[in-house]
C-alpha cells in the first residue's frame, strides 16, 4: 500500500514540544475497506484513527491535563492567519514559508518527513466543545462517545491493518458501507457491485441486479409457499378420505363392515358368508364380483327421452356404462376406482378397447387388480410425480386415486387420453360454465363410439355419462355418483319420472367446486405417442 503525506503538526503538552503526522493512505481497491485516511498519535501506540477529528480529541481526552491546557495549545493552520505566528520555541515568523522552514528545523530530529502545507485544521478547544454523531468508516456503525469508537474501531483491527471484510460485517450483523460514497449496504454482494459501478462503467448497474435478486427471492418464496399449501391440502385430504391410512385395504374394511351390517340386522347370516365366499373368488381372479353393480340404466334413460321427457330440447349421452357402486370394503375412499370401472365398463363394448385392454373377455378388474394395475404403470414410468404422491405403493391398502392414475394405467396400456385441467370458476358464484360447453361439444361430436368421461374434483370423482340442454338454452349434467346405492339405481329398470332424473342431473348451481378435471378417452397412442405419455400433460380451460 502506497502512503502519501498529507500534512505535519506540532503543539505542546505540559512545555514539552510534540510532533505528529497525518498520512494519508492510498485505496488500492474498491472492495476493500480501507481507511481512507490514518492518524497516528504522536503520544502512545496508537495509529488507527479514521480522521483528524479523532486523533485530535483522542488528545484532548487523554493526553491533556486540563482544559486550561487546551485552551493555550492549539493549531492553527489557516494561512491567511499564520503571519505573524509564533512557532513552538517562541519564534516569530513575517509569512507562512519563513515559518514552515522554521518549523521544519523542529521536526528534522523526530521525523523526516517533508511537510505538506496545512489546509485547514480546527483547534483542539473548539472541537473538545462539538457535540457530533461520528461513524465508524469500516461498518458504519453511528457512536456519540468517541471512547466507545475507538473501542469499536481497534476491535475491526485485531490483526494489524486488516480491516474486517464485508463478508465478516455481514456474518455480525453489521452494516457494509461503501468506502467511496459511504452509501450503507447489507448484502456484500450489493456492496461489490456498486463499488465496481464507480470505476467501470459497463458493470451491471446496481440497481439492476438488485431487482433482479429482489424477483429470483420472491419466486423462490412462492413456489415454496406454494408447495407447502399443496402438501398440506394433498394431507389434508387423505386424511379425510383414506389416503394415508395404509393399515386398512379394502378386504379387512370389507369383513368389518359386513360385520357390522350382520349386528344391526341389516344382513343375513347366508348373505354374510355369500359375499365372503364372493370376495375370494374375485380376489383370486382378479375380477370384480358385481355385486355392487347396475347394468342397462342407459337404456332405460333412453327410452324416457323419447316419451316422458319434460322441458327437455335436446340430450346426448354416451354409446353405454354400467353403474358401480361403493360396497362395505370400499365406502369412504374407493370412488376413483368405481368410476374407472364405469369407464372400463364402457370400453369393454368397443371391439378395439375390449381387445386392447381384456384380451377380448367382457372381464372388469376388481379393486385389488387395479391397484396392482397402477404399480406396474408406474414401474413402466408413467406419472412419476403421482407416484412419488402416494409413496410408490398403492397395493392392499384404502389409498385413493384420481384423475393422474387412470391416465397413467390406461395410457400404459396404450389407450390415449386427454387430461382437461378446469382449474378456477369461469362464472358467477364459483360456477364453471367452460366446463359444461367443454362436456355438450365433447358428445355433441358425430362419432360411432363416445365413451363417459371421468370427472374429479376435491375428495371426490363421478362420471358423466350424458348432458341434457333444456328449453331456456341452459345445460344439466347426467351423472353416475359411485356413493348413489345399488338399490337406488335399480330403480331405473321401473317407470322413470322428473323426481327420478334428479338422482342423476346437475345444474349449472350444483357443481362450484374450485377445480374440475375431467379424462377422456380419444383412441390408442402410436410407438412415438406412447413414450411421450409417460409425462403427464393436462390442457387448462380456459
Amino acid at each position: 500500500m502506497q502512503e502519501q503525506k498529507l500534512n505535519h503538526a506540532c503543539f505542546t503538552i505540559n512545555s514539552m514540544s510534540v510532533n505528529f503526522v497525518i498520512v494519508k493512505v492510498g485505496l488500492c481497491s474498491p472492495l476493500k475497506q480501507d481507511l481512507q485516511k490514518i492518524f497516528k498519535c504522536p503520544c502512545c501506540i496508537m495509529d488507527n484513527f479514521g480522521n483528524y477529528t479523532l486523533l485530535e480529541t483522542h488528545v484532548n481526552d487523554v493526553h491533556l491535563d486540563n482544559a486550561a491546557i487546551k485552551e493555550k495549545h492549539t493549531l492553527e493552520a489557516d494561512e491567511s492567519n499564520v503571519s505573524g505566528k509564533k512557532a513552538v520555541c517562541g519564534f516569530k515568523a513575517s509569512d507562512a514559508e519563513n515559518l514552515e522552514a522554521h518549523v521544519e528545523i523542529h521536526l528534522s530530529s523526530s521525523s523526516p518527513r517533508p511537510a505538506v502545507k496545512p489546509k485547514s485544521l480546527k483547534t483542539l478547544s473548539n472541537m473538545s466543545n462539538e457535540a457530533t454523531c461520528m461513524s465508524c468508516l469500516v461498518c458504519g456503525i453511528q457512536f456519540n462517545d468517541i471512547k466507545k469508537l475507538n473501542i469499536h474501531i481497534n476491535g475491526h483491527f485485531s490483526v494489524p491493518n486488516t480491516p474486517l471484510s464485508p463478508d465478516t460485517c455481514a456474518m455480525n450483523n453489521l452494516d457494509l458501507i461503501c468506502p467511496v460514497c459511504t452509501m450503507i449496504f447489507h448484502d456484500a454482494e450489493f456492496l461489490q457491485a456498486h463499488v465496481n459501478g464507480h470505476f467501470s462503467v459497463p458493470q451491471t448497474p446496481v440497481e439492476e441486479l438488485k431487482d433482479r435478486k429482489i424477483a429470483e427471492e420472491i419466486e423462490l418464496k412462492g413456489k415454496h409457499v406454494k408447495k407447502l399449501a399443496e402438501q398440506r391440502e394433498f394431507e389434508t385430504l387423505q386424511s379425510e378420505y383414506g389416503g394415508i391410512d395404509d393399515k386398512n385395504n379394502y378386504k379387512k374394511q370389507s369383513d368389518k363392515n359386513l360385520q357390522k351390517a350382520v349386528c344391526k340386522g341389516q344382513l343375513s347370516i347366508t348373505a354374510y358368508y355369500n359375499n365372503l365366499a364372493d370376495e375370494l373368488e374375485c380376489s383370486a381372479e382378479e375380477v370384480d364380483s358385481g355385486r355392487s353393480c347396475t347394468i342397462g340404466v342407459l337404456e332405460k334413460i333412453k327410452s324416457y327421452y323419447t316419451s316422458a321427457a319434460q322441458n327437455v330440447r335436446c340430450v346426448w349421452l354416451c354409446s353405454t356404462s354400467s353403474h358401480y357402486a361403493a360396497s362395505y370394503g370400499d365406502r369412504g375412499w374407493g370412488c376413483g376406482y368405481r368410476n374407472f370401472q364405469m369407464l372400463l365398463s364402457a370400453l369393454a363394448k368397443n371391439t378395439t378397447y375390449k381387445d386392447l385392454l381384456f384380451n377380448g373377455k367382457m372381464q372388469i378388474p376388481s379393486i385389488e387388480k387395479i391397484q396392482q394395475l397402477i404399480e406396474c404403470a408406474w414401474q413402466k414410468e408413467f406419472d412419476v410425480e403421482g407416484c412419488k404422491q402416494l409413496d410408490g405403493g398403492v397395493v392392499k391398502t384404502a389409498k385413493w386415486i384420481g384423475a393422474t392414475e387412470i391416465v397413467a394405467v390406461l395410457s400404459s396400456l396404450k389407450v390415449k387420453c386427454q387430461l382437461i385441467d378446469f382449474h378456477h370458476p369461469t362464472g358467477a358464484n364459483g360456477t364453471h360454465p367452460a366446463l359444461f360447453s367443454w362436456v355438450k361439444e365433447y358428445f355433441h361430436k358425430p362419432l360411432s363410439f363416445k365413451p363417459p368421461l371421468y370427472l374429479q374434483h376435491h375428495g371426490h370423482s363421478r362420471t358423466i355419462v350424458g348432458i341434457e340442454e333444456l328449453q331456456d338454452a341452459s345445460l344439466r349434467l347426467l351423472i353416475f355418483d359411485p356413493s348413489t346405492t345399488k338399490k337406488q339405481m335399480q330403480q331405473f329398470h321401473s317407470d322413470i319420472d322428473d323426481n327420478l332424473m334428479r338422482t342423476l342431473r346437475r345444474p349449472l348451481s350444483a357443481m362450484k367446486a374450485k377445480q374440475y378435471q375431467i379424462v377422456a378417452v380419444v383412441g390408442t397412442l402410436s410407438e412415438h405417442d406412447y413414450n411421450e405419455s409417460k409425462l403427464i400433460r393436462s390442457d387448462r380451460v380456459p
